[in-house]
């Protein structure tokens, strides 16, 4: 492997963190996020290696590479999470309170 091939691949290596660790920050998943990495990398390599070739993918490798931080990944992550399930029912299992024990008359007569 040349060393010029290499130092593309560490620099796209490291380009690619940005928007992930953007990504991580929003709480997404581990797997997701190397996911996203893996693509990210891959997509630069190609475009750096076979410029010409990727010249029409390169609006979309650059949108979705800003996408993180102007749309913000609390916003991705909802687009990302899908329905949500609908609310659990809440119980109320709290016991109710014994009944009032009577008072003396207001006489002052002490029933003892």
């Amino acid at each position: 492997m040349s060393p010029l091939l290499l130092l593309a691949l560490l620099v796209a290596c490291l380009v690619a963190l940005l928007p992930v660790w953007r990504l991580r920050v929003a709480g997404w998943p581990t797997g997701w996020l190397l996911a996203a990495w893996l693509g990210y990398t891959v997509t630069i390599v190609l475009a750096i290696r076979f410029g010409p070739a990727f010249r029409f993918l390169l609006p979309v490798i650059v949108l979705a590479y800003i996408a993180p931080f102007v749309a913000g990944p609390e916003r991705l992550s909802r687009v990302l999470a899908g329905r949500k399930p609908p609310p659990r029912p809440i119980i109320n299992v709290t016991p109710a309170p014994p009944p009032a024990i009577d008072e003396p008359d207001d006489e002052g007569t002490d029933p003892r």
